[in-house]
């Protein structure tokens, strides 16, 4: 059975890539700008649950995998991770008595029907539920755009709007251009609103954080009342939200000069920019 220990393991599983990139790497690549990544960061640090999802044209080296590790290192601290076993997963880690689900995300390296190691059918759904039950996932998934993730999570998986409403962030990344090496871009970043409309309560309604604009090759945002709207999800002030915002922005600005700080310093910057907002 997997062993989440073992660095082979973890490999062989696909839950780590052959090169792993930090996120200020990422950054330093042109895939994403610092602004984006900072509303993912604030979000994720507040419990979101995050979804990276990747052409479904399979392309080796498209980068859900790299993408996904580099954003675990925004979850809250505190976190624990429970590894999933693919279709062999029984979920016996959600009645371990001593387990808070509120501090543990669930971490699935795919859900799709391609190989065994990863999550389909009612495997899949049940983990995609979890969230229900007070957990947070993270995993990828093959779909070209958030109406296809939606579909695939709504539809073909048969997952109720209310289960689907509580899956947080989808980021949908991709090759572009003709050219060798091919550039990676986040296409789009969308979180799914949290609650129903109630002029349209059967809806499901994904709000655009980040979307690529390939003409200028730029990333436009979102507006001050999505932001406003995003700051009530995380039970933060506007100005609260505002602040830790444009705190990290900077942040992330300054680690991905150059080729950007690796994996290990990029820790390091969190750990101690949290330190400096705990601080009076």
């Amino acid at each position: 059975m997997f062993d989440p220990r073992d660095p082979y393991e973890r490999y062989y599983w696909h839950y780590e890539s052959r090169r792993p990139l930090s996120i200020a790497q990422i950054i330093a690549l042109d895939s994403v700008d610092a602004q984006t990544v900072a509303l993912v960061w604030l979000l994720l640090e507040r419990g979101a649950s995050l979804t990276v999802a990747g052409p479904t044209d399979p392309q080796p080296g498209v980068g859900k995998t790299t993408t996904l590790n580099a954003l675990l290192q925004f979850l809250p601290e505190g976190t624990g991770l429970a590894y999933m076993s693919g279709m062999y997963e029984d979920f016996s880690f959600t009645r371990l008595p001593d387990l808070d689900p509120s501090t543990t995300y669930a971490l699935c390296n795919e859900v799709s029907d391609h190989l065994p190691i990863y999550m389909w059918g009612r495997i899949a759904r049940r983990y995609l539920m979890l969230p229900k039950q007070g957990f947070h996932i993270a995993t990828s998934v093959h779909a070209d755009t958030i109406d296809d993730v939606i579909t695939m999570y709504h539809r073909d998986l048969r997952l109720g709007v209310e289960d689907v409403r509580r899956l947080g962030i989808i980021v949908n990344i991709g090759l572009t251009g003709r050219v060798y090496p091919p550039r990676r871009r986040w296409f789009s970043v969308y979180f799914v609103q949290a609650h129903a409309d109630p002029a349209c309560p059967n809806n499901i309604v994904p709000l655009p954080l980040s979307l690529w604009n390939k003409f200028d090759d730029t990333f436009e945002h979102t507006d001050q009342s999505m932001l406003d709207e995003l700051a009530n999800w995380a039970n933060l002030s506007c100005q609260d939200f505002d602040a830790a915002l444009k705190l990290r922005t900077d942040s992330l600005l300054e680690l991905s000069q150059g080729s950007g700080v690796d994996m290990h310093e990029m820790y390091g910057a969190i750990s101690e920019m949290r330190t400096r907002e705990k601080q009076p």
